[in-house]
């Protein structure tokens, strides 16, 4: 079951510009997280119970199907990221509705475990549930 809008993921090409630009919004960066390993630098700024997620990738990192399917959705917002109790059964529910599993998931994210689900299967949406 969802219990809320997690974040908003917005992939930018310069890091540090875009988090100083939205900071000067009054989207104050709480939380930098690298994931050296997965060629990442990530973002978090709040508003309400929400979080506006900034997203960098270095391009000379691997594509795993996953990071396929994240770095090469088009649009200005990413995708949106839905917080459940539990992970599996919220995996469970959305593949009864027709939404399909991007390999490798679900894995570690940046805060808990996520899942993502091919945009296809999903209004062309491109969704992440993560159980924190």
């Amino acid at each position: 079951m969802v219990k809320k809008l997690r974040h908003i993921g917005i992939i930018v090409e310069d890091f540090d510009r875009a988090v100083k630009k939205f900071g000067g919004f009054g989207l104050t960066c709480t939380e930098v997280i690298e994931k050296k390993e997965d060629g990442m630098k990530i973002a978090f700024s709040p508003i309400g119970d929400t979080l506006i997620e900034f997203v960098n990738f270095s391009p000379d990192k691997g594509w795993d199907p996953m990071h396929k399917i994240v770095r090469t959705q088009k649009g200005a917002i990413n995708h949106l990221c839905f917080e459940v109790d539990n992970l599996e059964t919220a995996i469970k529910d959305f593949e009864k509705q027709g939404a399909k599993l991007v390999e490798g998931c679900p894995r570690p994210g940046a805060h808990g475990r996520v899942a993502f689900f091919y945009p296809e299967t999903t209004e062309n949406v491109l969704i992440e549930l993560c159980q924190v």
